[in-house]
């Protein structure tokens, strides 16, 4: 598999020639293999996931089961190498950003200021470029008709002590790390090893592959799914990451 996805990553290169289409569908299916599916021309991806809470409180977007903190995640996900799906965002475009952090506030406030209260830092949520995701899946009514079902994964999650849901934007790309728990341990990609992939909150160092980007993110007891959207737990999901492409800089 580290072979395969070695691979994978060098002919990142070669895709945009058309000489090579042969070549891209023979990594495409590679990627379909490992659960991932890739549309080129759109800068798409989609998985298969599971709905995992409706009532607990969420820390994550997406985990890997069996490895992955399934009681805080909104969808979790089996056979799937994340691997794959970190060379599947970077074959689409994606660029790594930098990871949500808590800045001092400048000037600092007084002891007076804050004991009333007055912040000593803010935080930054991550920056960088990244992707759209959308959940959608369907649910056969009392009729036995099939009703479909499509949303932003941010409508799905609830802030309950703003009474709003998550804030709208890019999740942006972290791309996780390789890591070694100590130095007699095999190094191994953190976001495989952990099955933690897309978080909804700060967590530093980034050993996900997308974080989100509302501005209390550095807060994890206020996000709880949004029951009044969603379907029951285990349902299929299907996730597709669309990436956002930014202007280069003149």
């Amino acid at each position: 598999m580290k072979h395969c996805l070695t691979t994978i990553l060098f002919a990142l290169s070669t895709l945009v020639a058309p000489s090579v289409a042969q070549s891209q569908q023979e990594i495409i299916d590679a990627f379909a293999e490992q659960g991932v599916g890739v549309n080129l021309e759109k800068s798409q991806i989609t998985i298969e996931s599971f709905i995992c809470q409706l009532r607990e409180p969420l820390e994550y977007l997406l985990v890997l089961q069996p490895q992955g903190k399934d009681h805080e995640s909104l969808f979790f996900i089996e056979k799937l190498n994340a691997e794959a799906l970190n060379a599947a965002m970077l074959m689409v475009g994606a660029e790594k950003g930098e990871n949500g952090k808590m800045v001092a506030v400048d000037p600092q406030p007084s002891d007076a200021e804050i004991q009333e209260g007055s912040p000593t830092h803010v935080y930054q949520p991550p920056t960088g470029n990244g992707f759209v995701i959308y959940a959608e899946w369907d649910v056969t009514n009392g009729d036995g008709d099939i009703d479909h079902y499509k949303y932003r994964v941010e409508d799905l999650v609830l802030n309950v002590q703003e009474e709003r849901t998550y804030k709208r934007g890019e999740w942006v790309y972290l791309g996780s790390r390789f890591i070694r728990p100590h130095k007699d341990a095999k190094e191994f990609f953190a976001a495989q090893g952990q099955g933690n992939l897309i978080s909804l909150v700060m967590f530093s160092p980034a050993n996900h592959l997308l974080g989100g980007t509302d501005p209390r993110g550095s807060s994890q007891s206020i996000w709880y799914p949004n029951i009044f959207l969603l379907p029951p737990l285990n349902h299929p999901v299907t996730l597709t990451f669309e990436l956002v492409r930014h202007p280069k800089p003149q």
